[in-house]
């Protein structure tokens, strides 16, 4: 797919556009979280559904633990400055897993005691921790390249999925679905300078399905009444795994 010493010398050539990149994904990574959180604080409703936050969680703290990799193997700026942000958005996405506790358990699984369902998150997390293990174990992305074009973009079919189950615009906003495009077009625009992979048909037709896919989002919100008709938490035949 890449080799990893080529693709670090291809950013040091491509320094200053390259960087730019890398803060605009990450000041709008931030973005899309702060806004979740305030919003779900807002409206009393989970807004990063429960399957990408796990997947965001052990994607980032995986990059994250592999601190001697970057800093004395790699030793290298863009590695670093990537170890600094997800150090930031681990601790975010701990806060939205607890928002999913906090918010979720009337509306996911009404029948449960509260404590149960903590739990229930805590296994179900773990559980997407192996199956993020496995996948990442199984694919030639030393840099995370692949994996981080995939988490900026992995929420936005579960949004779709939210807003079908919820048959409302609830949780929702405009602004995240808008962050997930400028993400991947960022993190594109840095990669094809790094790699011939990331400028192969394969990638550009998912970076197109994935910029086309959030405008789809926002369409639905516009037909979406603000809340739905009854209450979240008169939801009947909801589990967790559901978005």
């Amino acid at each position: 797919m890449y080799d990893a010493s080529a693709a670090l010398q291809a950013i040091d050539s491509s320094a200053p556009s390259i960087m730019a990149c890398l803060l605009i994904t990450a000041a709008f990574a931030f973005l899309y979280f702060f806004i979740a959180l305030k919003l779900a604080a807002r409206q009393k409703v989970y807004v990063v559904p429960f399957i990408p936050t796990a997947l965001f969680f052990w994607h980032d703290l995986s990059f994250v633990l592999l601190y001697d990799r970057w800093f004395h193997v790699f030793n290298h700026w863009w590695v670093k400055m990537w170890w600094f942000a997800l150090v930031g958005t681990v601790f975010l996405e701990l806060a939205l897993l607890y928002q999913v506790y906090r918010y979720g358990q009337k509306e996911l699984w009404p029948g449960l005691s509260k404590r149960t369902f903590g739990l229930l998150i805590v296994l179900a997390t773990l559980g997407i921790g192996a199956l993020w293990l496995l996948v990442k174990a199984s694919i030639n992305d030393d840099l995370f390249f692949i994996t981080f074009a995939i988490t900026a973009v992995f929420s936005v079919p579960f949004h779709s999925a939210l807003m079908s189950r919820r048959q409302s615009r609830q949780g929702q906003s405009v602004v995240m679905q808008l962050c997930a495009i400028i993400m991947l077009l960022s993190m594109t625009a840095a990669f094809a300078q790094i790699s011939p992979f990331f400028r192969t048909p394969t990638y550009q037709m998912f970076v197109l399905a994935f910029c086309l896919w959030p405008l789809a989002n926002i369409w639905l919100m516009s037909r979406l009444p603000a809340t739905s008709g009854k209450s979240l938490s008169d939801a009947k035949g909801a589990v967790l795994l559901r978005p």
